[in-house]
């Protein structure tokens, strides 16, 4: 869905039985995208901003909000900003170990780039 030039992408996704929702704001200049364990709400919150001609090579990323899973979020911003070359805002809430929350949120990553045209690489 567009509105007002921003793309607006809604994943659900069922994996190893618990019900994930995704949910991507892409803007001209970023993006936001929330993750969640059953029902969306905000999480641990990471902001990555691409590498470029001018900075680091790599993405460059922080914490904003909360510790949980913190390293998960963190990554995933980065991924999405150098795939979408923009400042990406990630947001993780759910349940369960950093390895079995991070390859979860991968797979629903994969699904909401699918989802606005594009393959992760």
């Amino acid at each position: 869905m567009k509105v007002d030039g921003a793309r607006l992408i809604k994943v659900e996704e069922e994996i190893d039985g618990r019900v994930y929702k995704a949910l991507m704001l892409e803007l001209r200049n970023a993006c936001i995208l929330l993750i969640s364990e059953g029902e969306l709400a905000l999480g641990t919150l990471a902001v990555a901003v691409p590498g470029g001609a001018r900075g680091p090579p790599a993405p460059t990323s922080a914490n904003i909000l909360g510790d949980r899973h913190a390293l998960t979020a963190r990554l995933l911003a980065e991924r999405l900003a150098s795939l979408l070359g923009r400042v990406a805002l990630v947001s993780i809430r759910a349940g369960g170990s950093d390895l079995e929350v991070g390859s979860r949120a991968l797979a629903v990553l994969r699904k909401v780039l699918e989802g606005r045209g594009g393959h992760e690489p």
